[in-house]
């Protein structure tokens, strides 16, 4: 569903590929807030032509009066009864840290310049690109004198400085919602004779670890956020 503004209309939008053309949405009950979920890439060689999925997998994600800090999703795929959302920006953000965990600044160069996401709703591509074309406007921004740290963000850490959608979508409950990330193959590189690359130096590798002794599994997380108008169900 693409919304166009009604000329001299604040706050009223037009449904202008919907079945009702006519359809009038009006965002003055919105709210400008996020959905978003997290995946883990686990330290070591990630194996070329494998895919992250966000939205999917909420076990254990959801911590209730603590904080939903990895997702904020309650259903598998959807937005909860009741929750409308106009889709204006996508984004991702690397988690700079997670308990003792610190990715290296090469985890995030790995990350932003080996990955190609995807944004499906109902099966539909939506966006898609190199990971490095979907900033969040969040994250950290500066220098520290940490041995072998750095803060690192996809792009300037503000919202006005992410991209926003060509066309705002209007998703609700029965729209399902699918954000891929995968390190493609590649083969072009491998390829000739001489190769360019050797299949090694073109497997992206993962490197945090965490700074316990002696060291301890560990993985870079990154959210997906959806940016845009929400309109949340009250309570009775």
């Amino acid at each position: 569903m693409a919304l166009e503004p009604i000329p001299g209309q604040p706050g009223l939008f037009r449904d202008a590929e919907g079945a009702d053309p006519n359809q009038i949405i009006n965002i003055r009950d919105f709210r400008e807030g996020d959905k978003y979920d997290t995946i883990a890439i686990q330290t070591g060689p990630i194996t070329l032509g494998t895919t992250f999925t966000f939205f999917q997998n909420l076990q254990g994600k959801n911590n209730g009066p603590q904080g939903n800090i990895d997702t904020n999703l309650r259903t598998q795929s959807k937005l909860s009864a009741g929750e409308s959302m106009i889709l204006d920006r996508i984004g991702l953000y690397i988690r700079n840290s997670t308990g003792v965990s610190f990715p290296a600044p090469q985890d995030f160069k790995t990350i932003v310049d080996n990955a190609y996401y995807r944004l499906n709703v109902n099966g539909l591509l939506q966006d898609e690109g190199p990971a490095i074309k979907f900033p969040s406007g969040y994250g950290l921004y500066g220098n520290t004198q940490e041995s072998g740290q750095g803060i690192v963000s996809i792009g300037v850490p503000a919202t006005a400085s992410a991209a926003r959608l060509v066309k705002k979508q209007l998703l609700n409950q029965n729209h399902e919602i699918e954000g891929t990330l995968t390190f493609p193959q590649r083969q072009w590189l491998t390829q000739g004779s001489p190769p360019i690359f050797s299949a090694l130096a073109i497997t992206p590798v993962i490197t945090v670890t965490a700074q316990t002794d002696p060291a301890q599994n560990a993985a870079v997380l990154v959210t997906n956020f959806l940016h845009g108008l929400l309109r949340v169900a009250v309570s009775k």
